[in-house]
């Protein structure tokens, strides 16, 4: 008959451990006690310390999750903002490019007369005497 160690429930009385017979173990009463299979080779049963340990480390990594969450979201208004603020001042520049465009074309404009016309206007040079 097999049997299998499994962790004691009063160390002081029995020691670290118990062996029991493989035919009454049970997954949900007993644990057991050190590298043991039970035949075919299965997953080692957690042990209640080890599911409330992985729990609460879920539960943190939950929370970091929505932290994260929360500091992507005002980024994301952050960077709206910016590209709204961005929009607005390319928008300031083009008309500001415009109006010294129309600014440089007026002054242009009511200048000097161009060359050709002033060059008519002038006296003809007098022709050097042979």
């Amino acid at each position: 008959m097999d049997t299998l160690k499994i962790v004691s429930t009063d160390p002081h009385t029995q020691g670290p451990f118990v062996v029991i017979n493989k035919s009454d173990f049970n997954p949900d009463v007993h644990e057991l006690y050190g590298d043991q299979y039970l035949g075919a080779p299965i997953e080692r049963v957690p042990t209640m310390a080890e599911l409330l340990a992985a729990r609460d480390q879920l539960l943190e990594r939950e929370r970091s999750l929505d932290a994260e969450k929360e500091r992507i979201a005002a980024q994301e208004l952050r960077l709206a903002d910016q590209a709204q603020a961005n929009d607005v001042e390319a928008q300031r520049l083009r008309d500001e490019a415009a109006r010294l465009q129309a600014a440089k074309d007026a002054a242009a404009a009511t200048a000097s007369p161009p060359a050709a016309t002033a060059a008519s206007t002038e006296k003809p040079a007098k022709a050097a005497k042979a």
